[in-house]
């Protein structure tokens, strides 16, 4: 059985915390809601609004954790179709990477064909984050269970899993630092 006690909890000591302003926190939060305002439209987001504003905030809060992390910014504050935006969310840096936040206690939501790494990224509050590490390709297709799927119409589509390859993750601390594991 995946635990969080077992499989994420034996490397917390291992990741960097970052804490975002409450300035930037109200920004996300308020951002988000214009995503959802639009988005509305949207058949997949019809279906699937379920505590759309907490998924949108933790997604957009965690990018903005790494980006204080790096030191540079990457979030697109813009707004529109969803079939436009189905890129790596550190592609406008120049960095094939995408990003994976997901509330503390929860395990990670991927592909589970994945074709592209995913920086991995606890929520613990509003402001409070841990940037857990980069997952590789091959570590997202490897760590991967179906059991930890909580929603079950997500379950039921069966393009996502859970994803729990904590001791597999590569920590980086900087720009460079993550630049360099990605040409590994």
């Amino acid at each position: 059985m995946i635990t969080y006690q077992s499989y994420v909890t034996p490397y917390l000591n291992r990741f960097v915390s970052v804490t975002i302003s409450i300035e930037k926190a109200i920004r996300i939060k308020s951002f988000a809601k214009s995503i959802i305002k639009k988005k509305i439209t949207e058949s997949h987001h019809r279906i699937d609004n379920h505590q759309e504003l907490k998924r949108w905030y933790t997604g957009f809060s965690g990018e903005a954790a790494l980006e204080q992390l790096l030191g540079v910014e990457f979030i697109d504050f813009t707004i529109g179709d969803s079939k436009y935006y189905h890129v790596s969310d550190l592609s406008s840096i120049g960095v094939d990477i995408g990003v994976k936040t997901v509330e503390y206690g929860k395990f990670p939501v991927i592909f589970k064909k994945s074709k592209k790494p995913q920086v991995i990224i606890l929520k613990q509050s509003d402001i409070d984050f841990l940037i857990c590490g980069l997952a590789t390709i091959e570590v997202l297709n490897q760590y991967q269970s179906d059991s930890l799927i909580l929603s079950p119409a997500l379950k039921k589509r069966g393009t996502k899993t859970g994803f729990y390859g904590f001791s597999a993750l590569q920590i980086f601390k900087s720009m460079e630092e993550l630049r360099n594991l990605q040409v590994l």
